[in-house]
């Protein structure tokens, strides 16, 4: 088949893989089916997807879903500036849940959640209130602050970002058996330093709906703040669709 869904790189070790197992290659989204016998109905095909799961709830778009968002924080002050942004910089505020690995010293370090809560503060004493572009309305406490969970350990307890992002995950798991977190949900891991795109959310949805994959993963290595690298990857997307994508 063509190029017309993407290439895959499959390395350079020619010498343990040889030339056909190196290179660039076109990518068949067929090689992802799998199947229980060889019965054609037992054929599964993540890229082929049903207009609704068992649920009645579309495969593609954001109704019905939450967006879950992880953190790690290494006694990190950019942390309540992250979440600043996250929540007034996207479109659907209301459907954001937070995780926060704060690894910090209390007596020391601000907190991720009450520093957030101070700008939000000082962004309604600028604008006047409002939705939450404007830090929520006047006179209401923190807006979202009921949508983000603080998972406190000591920084002398920290053992690297690999240790805290598992953390993390043993916390998303305990929601998923509490029925806090669906299957059909959307799930994003990022650092606790970050600037977002207006409207976030929603474009990166689009992306992922894009692929027509349910099993598709949308990856990068962040650029600067001041860069734009939305845009490329928008259109890097609607010309090339592996299963794996990065933007």
């Amino acid at each position: 088949m063509g190029a017309d869904k993407g290439t895959i790189f499959l390395g350079v070790d020619e010498k343990t893989w040889g030339k056909e197992g190196t290179g660039w290659v076109d990518y068949d989204p067929d090689f992802e089916c799998t199947g229980g016998s060889s019965d054609p109905r037992d054929k599964h095909c993540p890229h082929v997807l049903k207009p609704s799961d068992d649920m009645g709830r579309k495969h593609s778009g954001r109704e019905g879903r939450l967006l879950h968002v992880n953190l790690a924080s290494f006694r990190d002050p950019l942390c309540p500036r992250t979440l600043k942004y996250m929540f007034t910089k996207a479109k659907r505020p209301q459907d954001i849940r937070v995780r926060v690995l704060q690894q910090s010293v209390p007596e020391e370090d601000v907190d991720c959640l009450e520093g957030y809560c101070q700008m939000m503060a000082e962004l309604r004493k600028e604008t006047g209130g409002g939705d939450t572009s404007k830090g929520g309305p006047a006179g209401e406490d923190c807006p979202h602050r009921d949508q983000v969970f603080i998972h406190q350990i000591h920084a002398s307890e920290a053992a690297g970002p690999t240790y805290a992002r598992g953390l993390i995950g043993i916390d998303m798991l305990k929601a998923f058996e509490e029925k806090k977190i669906s299957q059909q949900d959307f799930c994003m891991s990022t650092d606790s330093h970050m600037d977002f795109e207006p409207e976030w959310d929603e474009r990166m949805v689009e992306m992922w709906d894009l692929t027509e994959n349910e099993y598709a993963v949308l990856s990068t290595y962040v650029a600067n703040i001041g860069s734009s690298s939305i845009v490329e990857c928008d259109i890097y997307l609607k010309s090339s669709l592996p299963s794996s994508l990065s933007f």
